[in-house]
């Protein structure tokens, strides 16, 4: 699946000159994991709103309960916060 995603991103960004080199590919990995890494509180903040555990959002992370707790707790509670003024203002 990651290679798909190299592949993919490699394509939009460098259609005709990436295949086989090792820096772009460093950089488009790069790329996937900062952007994994930006996404990630905000779908904990979901699967918290799905009434998940942190315990088992720890193990969908393939860490702890504790550490997932720690690391997300404070960014998904700040999201749901947004999420919920948002709502408030514009019930629609």
């Amino acid at each position: 699946m990651l290679e798909e995603a190299v592949a993919s991103l490699g394509t939009l960004r460098l259609p005709t000159r990436w295949l086989g080199d090792a820096a772009v590919e460093l950089h488009l990995l790069a790329s996937l994991i900062a952007e994994a890494e930006r996404r990630l509180p905000g779908v904990v903040a979901g699967a918290r709103d799905q009434e998940l555990s942190w315990a088992e959002i720890g193990d969908l992370l393939g860490t702890t309960r504790a550490a997932a707790w720690q690391r997300f707790a404070k960014p998904a509670q700040a999201i749901q916060e947004e999420a919920r003024r948002a709502l408030l203002a514009d019930p629609d």
